[in-house]
């Protein structure tokens, strides 16, 4: 890799380790759109699922209050471990494994690990959840992703960025994992590659929030 003056080096760092910015830009759009997949759940599958999936749908009721706390900013206290009154995200991770308020719970102890700085326990519990919904499970991807990069394994990042930039493209993830795929090829000294991803986002994504500036991270990447 070229070497980069200690200013600009220490810019293309900030970018790239980004992961506290990114998840509070996000943070309204991922606890919104997971409230949104609860009720989803509830009017999508109604009867049935309290008829022939009772626990699934317990999952849903046993999740409301932790998440309440969770949205109002409690990453770290009775939203995780729950008090006398309702059961907090470890016990409904634990007890609803693989049901929608399981996953739910289970991402919210990711969220909580990364804000805490243990990346590796967070993505222990991102690989157990899986959100069918395109806004949600792609984000939880790019978190992934997010955490790879705070622990230096690139490749891995770069891989999770360009899993999460594909996954049924739209204006709002794909560029955003493009830009990201495209800061962590800069790293890894793969201009090529940095150059290709950057581009993509000003064909492709000409109107997207990534692309106002796109061109100034084309420019760097060939120099």
């Amino acid at each position: 890799m070229a070497k980069k003056d200690s200013s600009s080096a220490t810019k293309h760092t900030e970018e790239l380790t980004g992961t506290e910015s990114f998840f509070d830009k996000n943070r309204k759009v991922i606890l919104y759109g997971l409230i949104g997949l609860g009720v989803v759940v509830i009017g999508y599958f109604g009867y049935k699922k309290f008829v022939s999936e009772p626990h699934a749908a317990e999952s849903q009721d046993a999740y409301w209050n932790a998440f309440y706390e969770f949205e109002n900013g409690d990453t770290t206290g009775v939203a995780l471990t729950g008090n006398e009154f309702f059961m907090g995200f470890e016990q409904i991770s634990d007890e609803y494994a693989g049901t929608p308020g399981g996953n739910i719970a289970t991402y919210g102890l990711g969220v909580s690990a990364m804000e805490k700085g243990d990346f590796e326990g967070a993505l222990a519990y991102f690989e157990q959840v899986e959100f069918e919904d395109v806004m949600v499970g792609t984000l939880v991807i790019g978190l992934m992703g997010d955490c790879y990069v705070e622990m230096g394994q690139y490749e891995e990042a770069v891989a999770k960025f360009e899993e999460a930039a594909v996954r049924e493209p739209n204006e709002f993830t794909s560029p955003m994992m493009y830009k990201k795929a495209g800061l962590v090829y800069e790293e890894l000294g793969d201009k090529e590659k940095a150059i290709a991803s950057y581009q993509k986002i000003k064909d492709d994504w000409s109107t997207s929030v990534e692309a106002q500036d796109i061109d100034k991270y084309i420019i760097r990447a060939q120099n």
